[in-house]
């Protein structure tokens, strides 16, 4: 359960840290291509790629992860400007459902009827919790948010399918650092084809970036971990991380920028908290 709070507090952070981007005028895209390189440099670190034996593999996943994570966090900056903030947020947080849905189809996971009502009032809580005014227009927009739903879903499905079939104790730890290395690479080419590579040399990017890095290393690193070793299936896994992130994240809204919740949003978190308890509730 540790490793699940870990990661759920990992991810809220990353949340509040692109809040503040947007507040100082930080430069996304540049900010996310140094934080990939921060986060592979700190895998590195940690357990060298180069120790871990056969990487031939994960070189799948990895491409496949690579490409999601830079695409959909470029995705989530578009879809927060053009769709709003509500539409973003409710949409990444409702790929639990692909992501449950797969843990049974796929793996054979059999929730019990407990744990099953509270993966039902996880999706509803985690619904109303982030729930807020949209921008104007934001329901005739539906390309951006629908992407961001099956592509985090895709992540999480896949993130759970390698940990499962091909992840040994010596590549776990190795695997987040292959993603990040790729994505940040991608990133790269992507500023070179938009000519604006300059970006990179900016200070305050460079601190942004670097800080990005730390978190986001941790929440995968997290979230690799939970699913190997919390003694939770995958279909508890991800509802209380989901749980988790809006519960830290509301929080700190709340301390740091002084935001209010509306009505829906508290029953959003009376419901995810009866999830938590059921979901975690002894002999389900």
């Amino acid at each position: 359960m540790a490793l699940v709070m870990s990661a759920a507090l990992c991810m809220a952070a990353l949340f509040l840290l692109f809040k503040v981007f947007d507040k100082r005028n930080i430069a996304l895209l540049p900010a996310i291509v140094i934080n990939y390189f921060t986060a592979s440099l700190c895998g590195t670190l940690v357990s060298p790629p180069w120790q871990a034996g056969d990487l031939t593999p994960l070189a799948l996943p990895v491409m496949v992860l690579g490409v999601l994570f830079i695409t959909l966090f470029y995705l989530t900056g578009l879809s927060t400007q053009r769709a709003g903030v509500a539409v973003t947020s409710v949409s990444s947080k409702m790929s639990l459902v692909l992501t449950v849905l797969a843990a049974v189809l796929l793996h054979g996971e059999r929730p019990s009827a407990v744990e099953w009502m509270g993966i039902a009032l996880a999706l509803a809580g985690v619904v109303m919790a982030s729930w807020s005014s949209g921008a104007p227009g934001a329901r005739g927009v539906w390309l951006l948010p629908l992407l961001l739903f099956l592509g985090n879903a895709a992540i999480d499905i896949t993130l759970n399918a390698t940990q499962r079939t091909l992840l040994t104790p010596a590549t776990e730890p190795v695997f987040p650092t292959l993603i990040f290395m790729l994505a940040g690479l991608l990133g790269v080419g992507w500023m070179l084809a938009k000519r604006t590579l300059q970006q990179l040399c900016d200070t305050r990017v460079i601190i942004a970036g670097v800080v990005l890095g730390l978190v986001n290393y941790a929440s995968l690193y997290f979230i690799v971990g939970a699913l190997a070793r919390s003694g939770l299936a995958a279909s508890s896994v991800f509802p209380l991380m989901n749980i988790g992130v809006i519960f830290f994240g509301t929080l700190a809204s709340m301390l740091l920028f002084k935001e209010r919740l509306r009505a829906v949003q508290w029953v959003g978190l009376t419901c995810a908290l009866i999830a938590l308890v059921l979901i975690l509730s002894p002999g389900t």
